[in-house]
């Protein structure tokens, strides 16, 4: 896999929703593409993880987060907590943590033309959240709509960054909806936030199972996968 090393200080770690934890590396000279992902690696675990000490995370925060590179993982709920995940809440602030990238391709596109439409679920989050403050910053043309589905507001990380840059970007429309109440996003749901879909990239993020389904509702509703981008959050 391509992308440089670098071994950044964790600078700082906090809840952002329940079960979910914010973890910000101070870095210097990390350039990367809102919507990118990186990996950590912990060289120095705490309990043992069959999983080894490496995993991937997007990047939460935007490229114009200068020397700062936020990820966002869950950290309890109904798994255990790995190994990984536990040295990682545990380890002093200051601790060195090894990290390559970036990575990926699940960025924007370039045609301000074209509109965006991002359906996430959960922790999914991380990459938009990215992408839509990079936006906000840029001030980009792209008209872009979020439908970001939780099971309630409580599990809903950074919903208030999204209320708030909704505010003040005309070009940015926020749906929140909560299955403990509204049930799953189908397609009905999304013909009636979207309205239009031609001219449209849609980017879906989120648990494999999630990702696979709202894939099989968008083709229901006449999108072609070649007007789709994806990233699967597989085991974290």
């Amino acid at each position: 896999m391509s992308g440089l090393e670098y071994n950044f200080p964790l600078e700082e770690r906090f809840k952002v929703a329940e079960n979910t934890m914010a973890f910000v590396f101070k870095s210097s000279d990390f350039t990367f593409r809102a919507g990118q992902y990186l990996e950590v690696i912990l060289e120095n675990m705490l309990y043992p993880d069959e999983r080894g000490n490496e995993r991937h995370f997007s990047i939460a925060s935007s490229p114009g987060d200068k020397n700062i590179l936020m990820i966002t993982t869950r950290v309890g709920g109904e798994r255990p907590l790995s190994g990984f995940k536990r040295t990682l809440t545990e380890i002093s602030l200051g601790s060195l943590v090894k990290i390559k990238g970036p990575r990926g391709n699940f960025t924007l596109h370039e045609n301000q033309a074209k509109k965006a439409v991002f359906l996430a679920g959960g922790i999914g989050i991380t990459p938009c959240r990215s992408i839509l403050k990079d936006a906000a910053e840029r001030k980009l043309l792209h008209q872009m709509t979020l439908i970001y589905s939780n099971r309630n507001p409580g599990s809903a990380a950074f919903l208030e960054d999204l209320k708030k840059w909704e505010r003040e970007n005309p070009n940015f429309r926020l749906f929140a909806p909560m299955t403990d109440t509204e049930g799953y996003v189908d397609a009905d749901y999304i013909k009636n936030k979207i309205g239009d879909l031609s001219d449209t990239i849609f980017y879906v993020v989120g648990p494999p199972a999630m990702v696979q389904g709202l894939t099989k509702v968008l083709e229901e509703i006449g999108v072609s996968r070649d007007e789709m981008r994806f990233e699967e959050f597989t085991g974290y």
